[in-house]
């Protein structure tokens, strides 16, 4: 093949080239962008929501039993499904409160302490609050006092449903015909 002619062969593969990359590099470059946000917003997403499960927990360490603490407790599962040492943690709690009878209270503090420790280290704050900072809760006597109002009256309430018959004008006669008398 002569040589300017080749030249000239490879010189229009090389303007056709750079035309197609001119025309196809911003088409990839802002699909790529696309997902690099979308991989970035879903990375914030799933942070914002770990914090939030962490920070509840911390809110209502005093009461565990809380519908909140409750809430955030059945979350673990979803928000840390990547940590297997927060859902190990969760899972030795899990175990204390649920046992019949119930865990000593220490046992069940101990292992609460070591979720929200399993948490902050998940979540890369675990160098900023010791393990004596996770244990330490403001819980002032009134509320305390509350809680123990609660408790009794829900006691009182559950042993008089329980004690108490139904009504009998609530009955039906089982002797009633559910029709009346077909005509003869």
């Amino acid at each position: 093949m002569d040589p300017p002619v080749l030249a000239a062969t490879l010189s229009a593969v090389a303007a056709i080239a750079a035309a197609i990359a001119t025309w196809r590099g911003p088409l990839s470059a802002a699909r790529m962008a696309e997902s690099l946000r979308r991989g970035s917003e879903a990375a914030a997403d799933s942070r914002r929501f770990r914090l939030n499960v962490f920070a509840s927990l911390m809110q209502e360490r005093a009461e565990i039993y809380s519908p909140d603490a409750v809430r955030a407790l059945n979350s673990i599962d979803v928000a840390f499904s990547d940590s297997i040492a927060v859902r190990e943690a969760w899972s030795e709690l899990y175990q204390s409160l649920t046992s019949q009878p119930s865990g000593p209270s220490h046992v069940i503090d101990e292992r609460l302490r070591k979720l929200l420790k399993e948490m902050a280290a998940d979540l890369g704050i675990a160098d900023k609050l010791r393990l004596d900072d996770l244990g330490r809760v403001y819980f002032p006597n009134v509320m305390a006092e509350e809680r123990k109002v609660r408790d009794l009256e829900r006691g009182a309430a559950l042993a008089r449903l329980s004690t108490q018959t139904s009504p009998q004008s609530n009955v039906a006669d089982p002797t009633a015909a559910l029709f009346p008398p077909k005509p003869e």
